[in-house]
């Protein structure tokens, strides 16, 4: 620090007193060239006038040395470089005289040149050179007076102030960082004393009262101490006990959670096992009510033959033909329950075993959506399907099925709440020959941000107390990103429907525990 300052302070000096001298002195030069080379202007147009009519009357004559004592006395001024005078008539000078010259003092150097004139007639010329050099000279060597002073003023102005610096600032400054240092250090049994008012010391006192203060501190600290350990002992132990307290509840909230997601498994096949029985009401009634028929047909074909009745032909051929529709309607409503009861094992089966096999994804979305549509029959709303054919996947249909079930029964539900009409638009395609997309989308209610952002968080639901349990889409969520390897994206918006979209890879990834996928 008290280098610093010093330097400080020197260049300052340096900066303040030298630049504006330098600055004063180079303007002067400046200034003084201007001025001189101005007094020779004019001080040459005199001499030179005076001069013509002065050596008038010599060159006249022709007497050289009435001329030659005229033209010295004008050298004793040492701005005068030369005097030439030239007759017209003769190529050698009536009168020369010259001073040498340095090479720097051509720039500072003037003529002037006049005709020498006797009863109004030019007899000769006069020319004279001045220089400013001189004069320049004398001002140059005032101005180097001028600098060793400015030096010496500058030199004891420094010394000076060095000196009442080092006994006004650097020493207290350096005795604050030392008792500074010493307070970092943790020494604060030794006091700090600044004598005087000025800012140094104000500090030095506020230090002071700051090592008083971190005295005390560190005292209290002192005398908490022996209390601190068992107070840390203690709130470990409270920290310890609430967090068993927080894993055993964390673990009853899994379990929990995943007794939930289990009965909602059950509950999307409970509806599944509601809407086939309900379909299956419909052949097997017409099959009982043809086997009643035909029943009553043939007891009074019994009792016909036990009378030993004559039977006409036309009788019996109504009876054949009676028989023969029954036996077609029968055949035909048996034959319905019978696929349906075959596509509902084999929806069942996929869903609670949730095994792997290759499939064709057409097929499978064809067998879910006919266990669904009991629960669309009895309503205004249309299940509209474009399924593109021969996507051959190796993946896991009971989840696939399960997923479809879910988003089904969502739009239902959700989306045509209120609504005397409304479409669900099923569709499936190939992206690339690994990535198939099932999108299922609906013209319904639509949902506005903040749902969308949290339709596959677990246990949210806009139906709250009315039937919701909130685990639908999130069972939706966790079997397309952990099962089916694929992700689902949702876009919608407040009365333009929702469309929910699963892109997936046409082998699903293998699970823990799985083999892989063979081409047997």
């Amino acid at each position: 620090m008290r280098s610093s300052l010093r330097f400080a302070v020197v260049v300052a000096l340096l900066l303040g007193l030298l630049v504006p001298t330098a600055a004063v002195l180079l303007f002067d030069l400046q200034k003084t060239r201007l001025v001189a080379l101005e007094d020779v202007r004019r001080d040459l147009s005199r001499s030179v006038e005076v001069m013509a009519l002065s050596l008038a009357e010599p060159v006249w004559q022709v007497s050289p040395d009435l001329a030659e004592p005229m033209i010295k006395a004008q050298f004793d001024d040492p701005r005068f470089v030369s005097v030439v005078v030239l007759e017209p008539a003769n190529s050698n000078p009536f009168q020369e005289h010259r001073r040498a010259q340095s090479s720097g003092e051509q720039d500072l150097t003037l003529s002037a040149t006049r005709p020498v004139v006797r009863d109004g007639r030019q007899i000769a010329s006069v020319t004279v050179e001045m220089s400013a050099a001189p004069l320049l000279a004398e001002k140059r060597a005032d101005m180097v007076r001028s600098l060793w002073r400015s030096a010496a003023t500058l030199t004891f102005s420094l010394v000076l102030i060095l000196f009442v610096m080092q006994r006004r600032v650097l020493r207290p400054m350096t005795r604050l960082t030392q008792a500074a240092e010493a307070m970092a250090a943790g020494a604060l049994d030794k006091p700090l004393a600044l004598s005087g008012s000025d800012e140094i010391a104000r500090v030095g006192q506020a230090m002071e009262r700051m090592r008083e203060k971190l005295q005390q501190a560190f005292e209290s600290l002192r005398g908490h101490a022996n209390t601190l350990e068992d107070q840390v002992a203690q709130r470990t132990q409270e920290v310890t006990r609430k967090n068993e307290d927080l894993e055993q509840a964390l673990g009853h909230l899994r379990t929990a959670q995943h007794d939930l997601v289990e009965s909602e498994k059950l509950a999307s096949l409970g509806r599944l096992v509601a809407g086939v029985a309900h379909e299956m009401n419909t052949p097997l009634g017409n099959s009982l009510t043809v086997v009643s028929s035909l029943e009553d047909r043939f007891r009074k074909l019994e009792e016909l033959l036990a009378s030993n009745t004559p039977m006409r032909r036309s009788v019996l051929e109504e009876l054949v033909r009676d028989a023969r529709r029954g036996q077609d309607i029968l055949q035909r409503n048996v034959q319905k329950a019978a696929d349906l009861v075959r596509e509902f094992k084999q929806v069942a089966i996929d869903q609670t075993s949730d095994l792997r096999r290759d499939f064709d994804l057409a097929k499978v979305v064809e067998d879910v959506l006919v266990m669904v549509e009991p629960s669309f029959k009895r309503t205004p709303f249309q299940v509209q399907v474009a399924l593109e054919p021969e996507i051959l996947m190796n993946s896991y249909p009971g989840s696939l099925g399960q997923v479809l079930t879910n988003l089904m029964i969502n739009a239902l539900v959700h989306g045509f709440h209120g609504r005397s009409m409304g479409v669900v638009r099923v569709q499936t395609r190939r992206l690339s020959p690994s990535e198939v997309e099932l999108s299922v989308s609906d013209d319904g209610a639509g949902m506005d941000e903040s749902v969308r952002r949290r339709i596959f968080d677990p246990f949210f639901t806009t139906k709250l107390g009315t039937g919701g349990s909130g685990l639908g889409m999130h069972i939706v969520h966790n079997m397309v990103t952990n099962v089916l390897g694929g992700q689902i994206d949702v876009i919608s918006s407040p009365g333009q429907g929702a469309r929910m979209v699963i892109r997936m890879p046409c082998v699903a990834p293998q699970r823990s525990g799985e083999l892989a996928p063979t081409d047997d």
